[in-house]
């Protein structure tokens, strides 16, 4: 059920495979709290929604990165099937249990942050222990993780938001021993007033992360 402000968005998307729309144009119910009004046949206005369908999760999560604008613009037809191709056959190979944690995870409802809270216990890196001011980072992003990969707690930072955001731009990386590197986009005077330096590292690291971490070093970093 979507809030009626993205019923345009997703008219574009109902071309694509394993997303459709409900039997009405309209779902209504006066537990959908926050969400507008409108007469359906009754004595009074009730809240309603877009009735939204999905096959699989796949068509679910491409719908997600639309509405939350991770995904590029929209692509023909043809491409887009293709990158769903792509997706759909690891989604099917997925348990009921593994599918539904990946599909919280995309919209923000699974623990997934609460496991990198419990691993770091505040930033990454500056140990800023304030939770509204740290971000839950994939070093290989959603975009092109698997599933496995999504859900994995070593595939995860927490950061605080100039180091989250440097990170996810390749700006930033960070080597085998949990070292800052600096990329060549990033000048000087830019990082001191970040507060990004040289001397600055993960405060702890594990086996498990290295695999990740050179993944961003070879693929988002700025060398």
């Amino acid at each position: 059920m979507l809030h009626p402000q993205y019923e345009a968005d997703v008219r574009n998307l109902l071309s694509l495979p394993g997303i459709a729309r409900g039997h009405t144009r309209y779902y209504h119910n006066s537990n959908l709290r926050g969400f507008p009004k409108r007469r359906n046949g009754g004595a009074s206005d009730i809240a309603y929604g877009v009735d939204v369908g999905f096959h699989n999760s796949a068509a679910l999560l491409m719908l997600v990165d639309q509405l939350l604008g991770e995904s590029r613009t929209l692509v023909s037809n043809s491409e887009r099937s293709a990158e769903f191709a792509q997706v759909l056959p690891e989604d099917i190979a997925l348990t009921d249990t593994e599918r539904e944690a990946l599909i919280k995870a995309r919209v923000g409802q699974s623990g997934y942050r609460d496991e990198l809270l419990g691993y770091w216990g505040g930033c990454a890196v500056t140990d800023c222990c304030v939770p509204m001011l740290l971000r839950a980072s994939h070093i290989k992003p959603w975009r092109v993780a698997s599933g496995a990969e999504r859900l994995d707690p070593f595939n995860g930072l927490l950061l605080t938001p100039n180091l989250d955001l440097a990170f996810d731009q390749g700006l930033i990386s960070f080597d085998d021993h949990g070292q800052i590197l600096l990329g060549e986009d990033l000048d000087p005077d830019s990082a001191r007033a970040l507060n990004i330096t040289p001397d600055l590292r993960l405060r702890q690291i594990d086996q498990r992360h290295r695999g990740y971490l050179a993944w961003h070093r070879d693929n988002l970093f700025r060398k």
